[in-house]
């Protein structure tokens, strides 16, 4: 018998609603969980809600892809779950007449063990693991770029995906210069461990950089989807001059990364397309260019520690959820205030 259910959905190009939508019966491998809280995803959401082409011919449709919740239901073929396991998720199975991006939005999930859902530790508070499944996107294009301890590495932009990876950058022990336009959001990289922050608008951000990290920096993150960001990621990174300089780490200590080659890590999403003069990437060896997909199970694991350890303060990313019943006025604050809000967290 099919449960029926809330969700947030999207009818058109900037316009929400609160719906009730039926949700499948639970399969025989499959869990139903209920929500509690959902976490926004503002760069992903905003662009889905703005008719971007990822969503242009596609609403109306449930969006989202972070959420925690309770199992209240399992399949029949399923062993080691009980009713009431606190999961974290990502996304659900499609609901029938609506478009799933990525469907995470919602009162309840009929969700797949193997890869939807993840359990969290028995005495873990909810609230406390909202960003994980965002965190984790974020670990996923760190690590990729085996930082090293006492490496540089520059972040460009610092919205949600950003201050996460100047964050697991700073756990690994990379000294971070974080870069962004709002000052709020440098304040809280600040906060969360940067030695050094940047805005572009008071000074020139390469000059400013460079005077930090003289010849470029062993790791550049460009998260801010700006074809400003792209310009400035490309100029600096490591340059030919500090490369013979750095050949004496020891391979060991690297990581996995034996030629030390300069990084360049694009972890955004791009709408329009962007060019760099190849031949202002650093000279001699090269620079490794990375481009980070979504997070794996691995990823989530790893920021759910990283979370029971108390790496993430939430109070910097949200001071208390927002009834879902708001939703339409949260999104648009969200759009039109991105000083103001990093995100929001709606509870069900």
């Amino acid at each position: 018998m099919k449960k029926h259910v809330r969700a947030i959905v999207f009818t058109g190009a900037n316009e929400v609603e609160l719906r009730e939508i039926a949700l499948p019966a639970c399969g025989p491998k499959h869990v139903v969980c209920e929500t509690i809280y959902s976490f926004v995803s503002p760069g992903t959401e905003l662009r889905v809600l703005s008719g971007a082409q990822e969503s242009k011919s596609k609403f109306p449709l449930i969006p989202g892809y972070s959420w925690v919740g309770r199992v209240i239901e399992i399949g029949s073929e399923l062993t080691g779950w009980k009713e009431g396991d606190l999961v974290t998720g990502r996304g659900g199975h499609p609901i029938e007449g609506l478009t799933n991006m990525w469907g995470g939005q919602a009162s309840h999930h009929r969700a797949d063990v193997t890869n939807t859902v993840l359990k969290l530790p028995d005495d873990a508070d909810p609230w406390s693991y909202t960003p994980l499944e965002v965190s984790a996107i974020a670990w996923r294009g760190v690590s990729m770029a085996f930082p090293a301890p006492g490496e540089t590495a520059v972040v460009i932009g610092q919205g949600l995906i950003g201050a996460f990876n100047a964050l697991w950058l700073v756990h690994h022990g990379a000294r971070v210069i974080a870069v962004d336009l709002v000052e709020s959001r440098l304040a809280r990289a600040r906060k969360w461990g940067a030695a050094a922050t940047v805005n572009p608008k008071d000074t020139d951000a390469r000059e400013a950089i460079l005077r930090l990290v003289p010849g470029g920096a062993d790791i550049v993150v460009e998260s801010s989807s700006s074809k400003p960001g792209v310009e400035l990621a490309n100029a600096v990174v490591r340059q030919p001059a500090s490369n013979a300089v750095r050949t004496n780490y020891p391979v060991a200590e690297l990581h996995g990364n034996p030629h030390f080659w300069p990084r360049l890590v694009y972890q955004a999403t791009y709408t329009h397309r962007h060019e760099v003069d190849p031949g202002g990437l650093s000279g001699g060896e090269g620079t490794l260019v990375l481009k980070p997909g979504d997070r794996t199970v691995g990823d989530r694991l790893q920021a759910m520690e990283l979370i029971r350890q108390g790496k993430i303060c939430m109070a910097d990313i949200a001071a208390s959820p927002t009834p879902v019943e708001e939703a339409t006025d949260a999104y648009f604050r969200l759009r039109d205030e991105p000083g103001k809000y990093n995100t929001v967290v709606y509870e069900w």
